[in-house]
């Protein structure tokens, strides 16, 4: 499939492997087949002339010809006021995830560096729950974002998250032991006093 034309399901459905579309109605947006899937794309130019792809998703929801096609727009609209979105995307990628800064948190409040207010560090015991915490609420639910593209509307599904139970498990902690973790509202809401330690 040669040429330019407005890119429907028909025309993606059609796509041979390797074989690239390119949009009629919005300058650089196109879609590729590579081994078995499509995914739709934006190329662009950036402020400083540099030629830039943004990988906008794999076709299926929520990704169809016309919502890839919205989204290429917004993406050139933010092009337009200087943006670069595919450079941001990458130091996204780059960036510290959730599971990283925990890890970072506990290894400093295991040597002291992490104060209560009073200027003394954690006990041993309250280390235990915030790694329990940060082990049974935390990593599981946010632990894969990139810390900077953690957002207030994720922070309250969070909450609401452990308030229901979502994060409930019993989970064994040595030969005899057993943990059960039942969340709700108390535990949701220390744990997110805990996430807002971790990130400051």
């Amino acid at each position: 499939m040669a040429g330019r034309c407005r890119i429907a399901l028909r025309q993606v459905r059609d796509l041979s492997r390797g074989e690239t579309i390119w949009d009629s109605a919005v300058a650089g947006f196109g879609a590729r087949r590579q081994e078995g899937a499509i995914a739709y794309f934006l190329k662009y130019r950036n402020a400083a002339g540099l030629q830039r792809w943004y990988t906008i998703g794999r076709h299926g929801a929520p990704w169809t010809p016309e919502t890839a096609r919205v989204k290429a727009k917004e993406i050139l609209g933010e092009v337009a006021k200087g943006r670069d979105p595919a450079a941001e995307k990458r130091s996204l990628r780059k960036a510290t995830t959730v599971n990283e800064l925990c890890d970072m948190y506990l290894a400093d409040a295991l040597a002291g560096r992490v104060l209560k207010r009073t200027g003394v560090g954690k006990k041993q015991s309250t280390l235990e729950i915030d790694k329990g915490r940060i082990e049974r609420h935390i990593k599981p639910l946010l632990g894969a974002r990139s810390v900077g593209a953690v957002t207030r509307h994720e922070i309250e599904q969070f909450l609401h998250k452990i308030a229901e139970g979502k994060t409930r498990a019993d989970i064994k902690t040595r030969r005899r032991g057993l943990a059960r973790v039942r969340g709700g509202k108390t535990a949701a809401n220390r744990c997110v006093g805990l996430l807002g330690a971790i990130f400051t």
